[in-house]
């Protein structure tokens, strides 16, 4: 009986010792970089952990979903003097959005925090419209592009203050295009060849742990 009650303590020491170390399993965030993309916008992110996360050397999953609202647009120049450049600073206008998938494996034992790889795909949907407000020009449009992607990276995940955490990310993206285009005085879209992109990224997350 005595040592049964001794194995009970030492079980329950290790118990409140691994969950002394818990980290709260869900992350809340969005992204310091999406804003200032070429197409920008504005990104919410929920990460929730798939276990536990009580033990040093258990795997750690985690599952991250990413949405982002593209509402963006560009200047363009529509003429200029002898002193000064005039621009429209509504010429070119965005809206979509783009859907990010991502599962991670944290490399170390208190997950949400610390070094990870992730895979994700990605779903990108918007339009892109140009006016062109100079007289007789003819070569506003508007284009419909849509992108198929995926990627594989690794990234850091570590606390700034209280529950407060930042995420910087980085890999590689490969996406698929299709878009179809309709310039003025056109009734129609028509298709355009389709691409093949890949590119080499980097973000940067901040976010609340709970």
């Amino acid at each position: 009986m005595k040592n049964f009650f001794l194995l009970l303590i030492v079980i329950c020491s290790l118990t409140s010792y691994s969950q002394s170390f818990r980290v709260a399993g869900n992350i809340l965030s969005t992204s310091l970089y999406q804003p200032f993309d070429p197409v920008g916008g504005y990104t919410i992110s929920y990460e929730r952990m798939l276990d536990p996360g009580y033990s040093r050397d258990a795997a750690q999953f985690s599952y991250r979903m990413n949405f982002t609202l593209i509402s963006d647009n560009k200047k363009s120049q529509v003429g200029r003097d002898s002193s000064q450049v005039f621009y429209d600073k509504d010429a070119y206008q965005y809206s979509g959005f783009l859907i990010v998938p991502e599962f991670k494996y944290y490399f170390t034992w208190n997950a949400p925090l610390g070094v990870y790889l992730n895979l994700f795909g990605s779903y990108t949907d918007y339009t892109e419209i140009y006016t062109d407000t100079q007289i007789g020009d003819a070569s506003s449009y508007e284009e419909k592009i849509s992108k198929l992607g995926r990627g594989v990276g690794a990234g850091f995940q570590f606390r700034l203050f209280d529950d407060f955490v930042m995420d910087v990310v980085g890999g590689y993206h490969l996406r698929n295009i299709s878009s179809k285009k309709k310039t003025n005085g056109m009734t129609e879209f028509v298709e355009k060849p389709k691409e093949k992109t890949d590119k080499l990224y980097l973000n940067f997350h901040f976010g609340y742990n709970f």
